[in-house]
């Protein structure tokens, strides 16, 4: 791989280069020349590489690295608004089909080649569920419109899961050309307004003519500068107003944005006045941007209010950087900038932006969910390779000067053509999978495409069988226990002091949010202790998907409408008391998904009598309890989702691991029979009321035999509850089942 001997801009020009080619410039400018500057081919590199580092989520590694989207956001108003500059001092006009050609060239070839891929690798890797999905994202994505698809349904940019779509990052392109369908306009329209100038002598004569329709021109930009200005001051105090009132849609609002684009589009039309200052001043705004850039993505983390007012810190800094290599001295950031890896990893800076996140999620996706440093730092590499792949035989034949001269048309028609090529692919893939969602033979197909994928979920499976399969052995316990035994009974979540009924007289508590607590959508977690086990790994979830999470959460009470014992003894009326609680709960919150869950080994009464019934006759009584639930649930929010209970032990597992004789098979136990029968029974309630059933029992039991030990976790806490290691060991299964993505696309939200 050669690394060019000059850095090439993929906008067509950028701007004047550093003071040591001052007398070059200044002929170059004289005859109409451009030249390019070799410190923005470094800010790219340096952009790009702050939004890679980021999404690769390298154990925290500059978690703010996203705001290297911003500054592509500086540099594409300075240098774009550059060139409608210098358009109009040279000729007086703005010829949208120039820029518009200039436009397609620049972004099409290669965004219509990633997304075309992107979505043929996705029909091996995802589902018919989830491509259908993708190929809806493709399509928003191909009208550069994903931004306002994004926002309305709720995507959270910084969480590489296998839920994630692959063309996500799509938004930005959307936002730079949603701002150039009206900021060219905008500029034409300053054109036409009349410019008047008092003079009491006019002077004629071909170069007084000249000179006014040059001063015209000037006065045009001006007004163009004015009006730049002041809507970019609007985007601002819209961007600091919507991103705490709207956190997730602002994230891709072209509103909310539209003023980092608007600030380099200021400075290019002042850039003369700036190439005045001293060469000090510039070298040290120039460092003093950079360091600005820098200091975002190591202090700012996905939990960041962002845009809003917290952007200002990368975009000021990059409009200083821009500022300061106007024409700047040598020992400005240029001597860092200007290095010639920085210029090539500038060179191909599009093209890793464009395919470096299907890499990350299609692999994720592929994976299971979850990747190793080593394996990110690989699939960087294999970024950086195709991206240089893509530059060479895919945006450089296409940008051609030569070939630009004589093909604007054709380069217009490249908008028709391009959408063309994705949107055929994309509508037959659809097709195909909307049909194939609705035949036996898709069910096969993904059993299929699950059972070949090596991911997490299928690894916590064949952990499970394994050990299940070194208890009926006999094999002995391992030597090391996580959580230890001295710690076990310890290892347990429950929700904060007064935030849950932890005693039998408490009939409500405080509401305590969870998860994302700013988030505009919120997730119910109800039921006894058995569900509270659940709240580590469902309250990271929730964070990741942007979602508030409130548990409702009252001790050795289930949510199925039955008249239970409270600890074997008499009936737990109290119990009765907070299940309407909860309900009156819900309804005040209406959440948008409803999770319940609870211990179903617990005695059930008569309701008429009083009285404990067996447990064929309980397991009967809570079938028709859990149904009324299900029901009454299905009236106060849109989605619920129903977690299997795990089987109960005949002895707490610290006293089977504690004897000196203890060996996995003494302590394995076969699933207990009311537990299994009362899952049943949610199962077909679920099924009844159009609920969701987490069948858990697959991560837990295998074979007939519960494990109590999975690959050195331990699994039970007790008799009856699991660890919170091992439920957090559990938290991909939950992510695979609670389709959390559809829930935030149902209504009207990783940011990048």
């Amino acid at each position: 791989m050669k690394l060019p001997t000059r850095p090439s801009s993929p906008e067509g020009d950028d701007g004047p280069p550093s003071r040591g080619s001052r007398r070059a410039v200044r002929s170059a400018q004289t005859k109409g020349v451009h030249v390019q500057r070799p410190d923005i081919q470094g800010m790219r590199a340096v952009a790009v590489l702050l939004v890679v580092v980021s999404h690769a989520q390298l154990a925290g590694l500059l978690d703010g690295g996203y705001i290297g989207v911003d500054v592509f956001f500086v540099i594409s108003g300075f240098l774009i608004t550059g060139l409608l500059a210098r358009e109009v001092r040279s000729s007086g006009r703005v010829s949208f089909a120039d820029f518009y050609a200039r436009r397609a060239r620049r972004i099409l070839p290669a965004a219509s080649v990633t997304l075309v891929m992107t979505l043929l690798i996705s029909t091996i890797v995802y589902t018919d569920g989830d491509l259908s999905q993708v190929s809806t994202d493709v399509t928003w994505a191909a009208f550069f419109a994903a931004n306002l698809h994004f926002a309305q349904a709720g995507n959270d940019y910084f969480a590489i899961t296998s839920l994630q779509t692959p063309v996500q990052h799509f938004w930005s392109l959307a936002v730079e050309e949603q701002f150039y369908l009206v900021w060219p306009v905008l500029i034409a329209l300053m054109l036409l307004i009349p410019w008047r100038r008092r003079e009491r002598h006019r002077a004629h004569g071909p170069r007084a003519t000249r000179s006014r329709i040059m001063l015209g021109r000037v006065q045009a930009l001006r007004r163009a500068g004015v009006l730049i200005g002041l809507l970019s001051v609007a985007s601002l105090i819209w961007s600091i107003h919507d991103t705490i009132a709207s956190p997730h849609s602002a994230y891709f609002s072209t509103f909310t944005r539209g003023w980092e684009l608007g600030l380099g589009s200021l400075l290019a039309l002042t850039a003369q006045r700036v190439s005045r200052l001293s060469d000090p001043v510039k070298a040290a705004m120039s460092w003093l941007g950079l360091a600005a850039v820098l200091l975002a993505a190591v202090v700012y983390t996905s939990s960041t209010p962002f845009p809003g007012s917290a952007a200002l810190l990368p975009v000021l800094g990059a409009v200083l950087i821009l500022a300061g290599g106007i024409e700047g001295p040598r020992y400005g950031a240029t001597v860092l900038l200007g290095l010639r890896p920085m210029r090539f990893l500038g060179d191909i800076s599009y093209s890793i932006y464009l395919i470096h996140w299907p890499v990350l999620v299609l692999t994720t996706a592929y994976a299971g969910g979850h990747l190793r440093i080593r394996e990110k730092l690989a699939l960087i590499a294999v970024t950086i390779g195709l991206s240089w792949l893509s530059y060479r035989f895919v945006e450089k034949p296409f940008r051609s000067k030569r070939r630009a001269r004589h093909a604007t048309l054709r380069a217009l028609a490249l908008w028709p053509v391009a959408l063309t090529l994705v949107l055929v692919p994309t509508m037959v893939v659809y097709q195909f999978t909307t049909r194939s969602t609705m035949t036996a033979a898709a069910a096969q197909q993904l059993a299929a495409k699950k059972a070949a994928a090596k991911s997490a979920v299928s690894s916590l499976r064949d952990e499970v069988a394994s050990a299940a399969e070194k208890s009926q052995s006999g094999a002995s316990l391992p030597t090391t226990l996580v959580p230890s035994l001295v710690h076990l009974a310890d290892d347990r979540t429950e929700p904060p002091d007064g935030c849950w009924a932890d005693t039998k007289a408490k009939t409500s508590h405080k509401i305590c949010p969870e998860g994302d607590t700013a988030a505009t959508k919120t997730v119910v977690v109800w039921g006894d202790s058995h569900a509270a086990q659940w709240l580590k790994p469902l309250s990271a979830l929730a964070t990741k998907n942007h979602l508030k999470l409130i548990p409702l959460v009252k001790a050795n009470c289930m949510p199925a409408d039955v008249v239970q014992t409270y600890q074997g003894g008499g009936a737990y009326q109290q119990c009765n008391t907070y299940r309407d609680w909860a309900l009156q709960q819900i309804k005040q919150l209406k959440p948008s998904m409803v999770i319940i869950s609870g211990l179903l080994s617990t005695p059930i009464l008569d309701p008429s009598t009083g009285t404990k019934v067996s447990d064929s006759a309980g397991t009967k009584l809570f079938a028709e309890g859990s149904a009324r639930t299900l029901k009454e649930l299905n009236k106060l929010t849109g989605h619920v989702d129903v977690i299997s209970d795990q089987s109960r032990l005949t002895e707490p597992a610290g006293t089977c691991l504690g004897s000196r004789t203890a060996t996995l098979s003494t302590c394995a136990k076969a699933p207990d029979k009311v537990t299994t029968a009362r899952d049943a029974a949610w199962q077909k309630s679920a099924a009844e009321t159009g609920a969701g059933y987490l069948d858990m029992m697959p991560w837990e039991c295998d074979d007939n035999v519960c494990p109590i030990v999975v690959d050195g976790t331990i699994v039970y806490r007790d008799d009856h509850h699991l660890t919170t290691t091992y439920a957090e060991r559990l938290q991909p299964v939950l992510a695979q089942k609670i389709d959390f993505a559809t829930l935030t696309r149902a209504s009207p939200a990783t940011r990048t």
